[in-house]
C-alpha cells in the first residue's frame, strides 16, 4: 500500500509521494500543490472549507476561521471557527482530511499510510500533537521526520560522492529550524539541532503591518477584526515585493485607516530597520547548532535555505553572515520539505530507485530526571540531571547513576523531565518513577536510572538498584502518559532490541573473536591498528547508537580483511 509523504506547514501544507524516480505532489482541487493551512466556515451550509477558499474567506471575515495553528500544536489554545470552538489539533485534522483526499483522487485507491514532518525543535508534546492529528485524518503514521532532515533528503544530498558536513536553515511562516548534517557511506546523520518553535515568516509580516499602520498614522487595528486581515495581507504583499524591488508603494484602505485611503512609499532599508530584532534571534539559533554538532562554519560544505521565507534577502544576508558563505538556493523551497517526506516515505516502502541511504536523527531536547545537590553546605533539590542530552543520536540508551540521601530510606521518586533549563521546574515533566523497598543501612545506597528512546518517542525509564538487583520500569509515549496492556508489550519489545548488547549479535561476536585472534598473530604496527579498532566497536557499543556501531564494526572488518592478507601461517 502507498505510503505518502506530508508537509504540515504554518502557511502552506503539501503531500505527495515518491513514483520512479522523482517526487509527484498531489494539486489540490484548484489545481495548486500548495494548501493553505487555513480552516473557515462555509456561510451558506454552515460546514468546514479548508485552503485557499478558507483563506479568502478570513481575509474578509477573520471570526468565521483560523489560520497559523501550527504554532500551538501540544498546547491547549482554543480557536474560535464560527459557533465553534477548535484546539490546533482538531484544526490541522481538517488541514490533513483534504490532503488525503487530493492524494485519493489522484491515486484512485484509499491512502492510509503517511510520513509527516515536523519542525526539528518541536518538543515531544508538539510531535505527539502532529500524530494525533494524523490519527484523526485517518493516517497511521509511519514517522515523524524533522523538516530540516526532509530537505536534506530533496535537496538529493545523498547522491554526493564524497563526506561532507552540510547545514540547513529552515524558516517556515511560524518556525525556526537550523540543522547540522553530516554525509558518511550513506548515512545521512544529524549532528546538531536547534531553533524556535514560534518564529517565522508571519512575525516579518506582523512587525512589517505595524509599520504600514505607523506610517498611514493609523493605531493597529484589533486583532480578529476585518482591518486587521486586511492590513495584514498588505503587509505580506508588501515584504514579497520588497523581495524584488528596494522601493515598493503601497495603498491602505479605508476599511484599514478609518476614513480615506493612505498611500506612501516603503523602503527596503525601513522594513530591514523594524525586522532587526527578528534577525537578531535567527543568530542564536545558528550557533547552537554549530555548538551541538561540535563543528567550526569552515568545515561546512554547503548551507540550505528550506522555506519561503528565506526568499527576504535579509534573512539571506543573515545566514551569509552566521556561517561565512553564500547559501544555497532552491527554485522553491515552500516544496522542499513534502519532496524529502515523500523519499523517506518510499524508502519505508523499501522502493529500490530511491537506493540505500540511511537518514539518522538526534534527540532535539534533553530527557532527564530531578536530583539534589551540595550547595553552600547544605542539599538543595530540585535540579535537572540530564540522561540523554539534546543532540544525542536517537535511538539510544543510556544510564545514569545516583544515591540516596537519608539512612535507611524506604524509597526514592524520579520525576522525568524534557528541556534544557537546570532547575527541573523550568523544563516540561513528562511523568514519574517511584522505586519503594531500598535496602537498609546507611546512606548513600545506588540507584541506576536508565532511559532508551526510540525514533517514534517512546521512552522507557528504568530504575535499578545494584544490591537487591530490583528492577522498575516504565512507558512513557510522547505525550507524557504511561502506556498499559497490549500496547505497553509491544513497546517495550520494540525497545528491548535497543537495548541489547551488541557485542552479544553473532557477526560482532565472531568479528571481535576474529580481530583477537589476528591480534595475537600480529606484529607490533598491526597490533596498534587492531587494539584502536577494538576499542572503537567496544564504546560504540556502549553508547548504544547503531549507525555508529555499524560504522566502527566495517572499518574492523575491513582491517582485519587487510591484516589477515599480510599474516603468513
Amino acid at each position: 500500500m502507498t505510503i505518502v509523504g506530508i508537509d504540515l506547514g504554518t502557511t502552506h501544507s503539501a503531500i505527495g509521494v515518491f513514483e520512479g524516480e522523482r517526487v509527484r505532489l498531489f494539486p489540490n482541487p484548484l489545481g495548486d500543490v500548495l494548501t493553505p493551512s487555513a480552516i473557515a466556515i462555509d456561510g451558506k451550509r454552515r460546514g468546514l472549507i479548508v485552503g485557499r477558499t478558507a483563506k479568502d474567506v478570513l481575509a474578509v471575515h477573520p471570526e468565521q476561521g483560523a489560520a497559523r495553528f501550527k504554532i500551538d500544536m501540544g498546547r491547549a489554545t482554543r480557536y474560535r471557527v464560527g459557533e465553534r470552538e477548535l484546539d490546533a489539533i482538531e484544526l490541522s485534522a481538517h488541514v490533513l482530511d483534504a490532503l488525503r483526499a487530493d492524494a485519493e483522487r489522484a491515486l484512485g485507491t484509499p491512502v492510509t499510510r503517511c510520513v509527516i514532518t515536523v519542525p526539528a525543535y518541536f518538543d515531544d508534546a508538539q510531535r505527539a500533537a502532529t500524530r494525533r492529528a494524523a490519527e484523526i485524518a485517518g493516517f497511521a503514521v509511519e514517522r515523524i521526520l524533522n523538516e530540516p532532515t526532509a530537505a536534506a533528503i530533496a535537496y538529493g544530498l545523498h547522491k554526493r560522492a564524497d563526506e561532507s558536513l552540510f547545514g540547513v536553515v529552515d524558516l517556515g511562516g511560524g518556525t525556526f529550524d537550523v540543522c547540522v548534517m553530516e554525509l558518511f557511506e550513506g548515512v545521512l546523520q544529524v549532528k546538531g539541532v536547534a531553533g524556535e518553535s514560534r518564529l517565522g515568516g508571519e512575525d516579518f509580516t506582523d512587525a512589517l503591518a505595524g509599520l504600514l499602520a505607523r506610517k498611514a498614522g493609523v493605531a493597529p487595528p484589533a486583532p480578529g477584526t476585518l482591518a486587521a486581515a486586511l492590513l495584514t495581507k498588505r503587509a505580506e504583499l508588501t515584504k514579497r515585493a520588497l523581495a524584488r524591488w528596494t522601493t515598493t508603494e503601497v495603498t491602505l484602505a479605508g476599511e484599514i485607516t478609518g476614513g480615506a485611503p493612505a498611500r506612501f512609499d516603503i523602503s527596503v532599508d525601513e522594513a530591514d530597520a523594524i525586522w532587526a530584532p527578528l534577525i537578531d534571534r535567527l543568530h542564536a539559533p545558528m550557533r547552537a547548532a554549530l555548538r551541538g554538532a561540535g563543528v567550526e562554519r569552515e568545515a561546512l560544505a554547503d548551507v540550505i535555505l528550506v522555506g519561503g521565507a528565506t526568499r527576504m534577502p535579509c534573512v539571506q544576508r543573515a545566514i551569509a553572515e552566521a556561517f561565512g558563505r553564500p547559501p544555497i538556493h532552491h527554485a522553491d523551497p515552500d516544496l522542499l520539505v513534502a519532496e524529502g517526506a515523500a523519499i523517506q516515505a518510499a524508502m519505508l516502502a523499501n522502493d529500490a530507485a530511491v537506493g540505500d541511504l540511511v537518514v539518522t536523527d538526534v534527540a532535539s531536547h534533553s530527557l532527564g530526571v530531578d536530583s539534589s545537590r551540595e550547595v553552600g553546605g547544605r542539599m538543595v533539590d530540585g535540579y535537572f540531571v540530564p540522561v540523554i542530552h539534546r543532540n544525542t543520536t536517537i535511538p539510544c540508551s543510556r544510564w545514569e547513576s545516583f544515591a540516596t540521601l537519608e539512612n535507611n530510606q524506604k524509597h526514592v521518586l524520579f520525576r522525568v523531565y524534557e528541556g534544557e533549563s537546570r532547575r527541573a521546574k523550568d523544563n516540561r515533566q513528562i511523568g514519574e518513577l517511584r522505586v519503594e523497598d531500598l535496602p537498609r543501612g546507611p546512606a548513600p545506597k545506588e540507584v541506576r536510572v536508565r532511559f532508551t528512546y526510540d525514533a517514534n518517542g517512546m521512552l522507557e525509564v528504568e530504575a535499578l538498584v545494584p544490591e537487591t538487583k530490583q528492577v522498575v520500569t516504565k512507558v512513557f509515549t510522547r505525550e507524557g502518559g504511561e502506556l498499559v496492556g497490549a500496547a505497553l508489550e509491544a513497546a517495550r519489545a520494540r525497545l528491548r532490541a535497543l537495548r541489547a548488547d551488541p557485542l552479544e549479535r553473532p557477526r560482532y561476536r565472531d568479528l571481535l573473536a576474529r580481530a583477537n585472534l589476528l591480534w595475537a598473530e600480529a606484529d607490533p604496527a598491526a597490533r596498534g591498528e587492531l587494539s584502536l579498532a577494538i576499542d572503537a566497536c567496544e564504546a560504540a557499543a556502549a553508547d548504544h547508537q547503531p549507525q555508529a556501531i555499524d560504522r566502527a564494526f566495517a572499518a574492523l572488518e575491513a582491517l582485519c580483511v587487510r591484516i589477515d592478507r599480510g599474516v603468513r601461517w
